[in-house]
């Protein structure tokens, strides 16, 4: 079989693991502060669909080069030219609410960059990934995944999640949701 997907090794995240975590918990205040007044039980995994991640970290130097790394990784692995658009969101969990099985299916390609990933794994239907800071995840979209908590952790879980379009799974995401609930996070990649 052959393999679908890649790993990234971000040395960014680990050179600069605390500020990164420390900036991403502030751009979760941001969140908190922009949606948290209108909606009482929110969380910034669930409302993905609503906010751009790369919007809520503006003015971090750090997530800015980070961002400039994932745009050309994104653009390496998908290997075709014309447009792309990436949605991409914060997860902060505590131990008990890392992701049940899940998949992004109407998207082109997902992926992840572990911050502060903790002592997890993500498991696939046919691999698992042993999480660690600065390892970054791209494969396809409909690929079933989870994270598993190998020992307890304090504090929050970080992770950076993205999903990847092109210009004809736009124009289906758009079909299927029509025009008025189509995914408002997403930016185009250059």
């Amino acid at each position: 079989m052959a393999v679908d997907y890649k790993f990234y090794d971000i040395k960014l995240v680990k050179q600069n693991q605390k500020k990164l975590i420390k900036d991403a918990i502030k751009a979760h205040d941001r969140f908190q502060f922009a949606y948290g007044k209108f909606l009482k039980e929110i969380n910034s995994t669930s409302f993905f669909r609503y906010y751009s991640f790369v919007c809520l970290a503006a003015g971090s130097s750090l997530y800015y080069l980070l961002f400039k790394e994932v745009r050309k990784n994104i653009r390496s692995f998908y290997k075709k030219k014309g447009p792309l658009w990436f949605q991409c969101w914060l997860n902060l969990h505590k131990q008990d609410e890392v992701l049940a099985w899940h998949n992004h299916e109407d998207c082109t390609f997902h992926g992840y960059i572990s911050i502060d990933p903790k002592n997890t794994e993500t498991e696939f239907k046919d691999f698992t990934v042993k999480n660690e800071a600065g390892k970054m995840y791209l494969g396809p979209a409909y690929k079933h995944h989870k994270v598993n908590v190998l020992s307890p952790f304090k504090g929050q879980r970080i992770t950076i999640a993205f999903d990847v379009v092109n210009a004809d799974d736009f124009k289906a995401m758009e079909i299927k949701y029509g025009p008025q609930d189509i995914n408002t996070g997403y930016i185009p990649i250059w």
